[in-house]
């Protein structure tokens, strides 16, 4: 499902080989250790300077990879001035999903409270919370979330942990970043260790 092969970028990544098929993965590692690099090539926002980057056989830069992933970078921006229901109404559209879809969404979240308040009235936690529904509406295949438990509560980190035990049994991947396991002790079934770039463990754990 997710394929790294031979895969080098700006210094930051180096010869990188990795194969998941399936389940939810964490990768591991310090400051610099590539993680959000990696996680950056499968959401196609850069190409590797060596190697190839694919999600489900399809290449990471590929128009047809952005329906297959659902990406929450480590660093969010909503629009200012925006409400929490106009964001999640405006990435249903992007993401073409329905309803159904965008229901499940804040109720897995618990954002129902949240969908009439502006975004600058957010907490971080909350934040964090649209941003996870708005990247995961249609059900993608992939899940690419870096450092998911940096800033959410733990209610938050309780619904997400819940999703993706569903999102993992329908057969569905994630692959997510943070600094210790224990961070996602709750998220991830298996690790893989990161140091300098460089993938320093094969996958740990079980599927």
């Amino acid at each position: 499902m997710i394929r790294f092969e031979g895969v080098s970028w700006r210094g930051r990544v180096h010869d990188v080989t990795l194969r998941l098929e399936a389940g939810a993965c964490a990768l591991v590692g310090a400051n610099g250790a590539g993680k959000s690099s990696l996680l950056s090539l499968l959401a196609g926002r850069a190409s590797p300077d060596r190697g190839r980057v694919s999600l489900a056989g399809v290449p990471a830069r590929a128009r047809q990879a952005a329906a297959l992933r659902g990406y929450v970078p480590q660093r969010i921006t909503l629009p200012p001035g925006a409400r929490v229901a106009e964001v999640l109404a405006v990435a249903q559209y992007v993401r073409r999903a329905d309803a159904a879809a965008l229901e499940e969404a804040i109720e897995r979240l618990g954002l129902a409270p949240l969908l009439p308040r502006r975004v600058t009235r957010l907490s971080g936690g909350e934040t964090q919370r649209v941003a996870v529904a708005a990247a995961l509406l249609g059900r993608p295949r992939v899940w690419l979330l870096d450092e998911p438990a940096s800033a959410l509560d733990a209610e938050g980190l309780e619904r997400l942990a819940d999703w993706l035990r569903d999102h993992v049994a329908q057969g569905g991947g994630a692959l997510m970043s943070a600094h210790r396991l224990d961070e996602v002790a709750r998220l991830a079934q298996r690790t893989v260790r990161l140091e300098g770039g460089r993938l320093v463990t094969g996958v740990r754990g079980k599927v």
